[in-house]
């Protein structure tokens, strides 16, 4: 396992992770390099959710025929809520955090263009698939800005130009 992933899967559960460990894998210029992946993830997370969020928010009213449109919306809450519980560590241990986030998006697109020829054959894989998709994408994205920037409060005591005062650890 990479040292940056052993670190991102001792802050998921909660192990201190050590000032002299966080600094030794720092390198020069990594702050400018955080910064800027997270602006990148922000904005396809813009251009994701607003194509997504606009399907979802006319799902059932645009396919009311046998409650398509319904039954597809469930599909994605309820495979999300059950890959949030019980997938995450498991991708944890497979994938790196940007590697999640990267793989979770295409879900996403298959469920935007199943739009375009909607039946229950088409729309129920494709809602499942998201939700599970759903599940690591948040969980990834979350544990990525925490891991991050914790490491540039760490080393810099600052984010984003602002003075974070730090802790010492035990």
């Amino acid at each position: 396992m990479l040292k940056n992933q052993s670190m991102i899967c001792k802050s998921v559960r909660n192990e201190p992770i050590s000032l002299e460990t966080v600094r030794k894998n720092y390198k020069p210029g990594e702050e400018n390099r955080i910064v800027k992946n997270l602006i990148i993830a922000g904005f396809s997370f813009i251009l994701l959710f607003s194509s997504f969020g606009s399907v979802v928010s006319i799902q059932s009213s645009l396919h009311r025929k046998n409650g398509l449109g319904a039954y597809s919306l469930a599909a994605i809450y309820l495979s999300s809520c059950i890959s949030s519980f019980f997938l995450f560590s498991f991708l944890l241990s497979k994938f790196k955090c940007k590697d999640a986030i990267f793989y979770s998006i295409f879900p996403y697109l298959a469920y935007v263009a199943a739009q375009f020829y909607p039946n229950f054959a088409t729309l129920i894989p494709t809602a499942v698939i998201v939700g599970i998709s759903a599940g690591a994408i948040w969980n990834s994205v979350s544990t990525y800005i925490r891991v991050y920037l914790s490491r540039t409060v760490s080393h810099c005591g600052r984010v984003f130009g602002y003075a974070i005062p730090v802790a010492p650890q035990k």
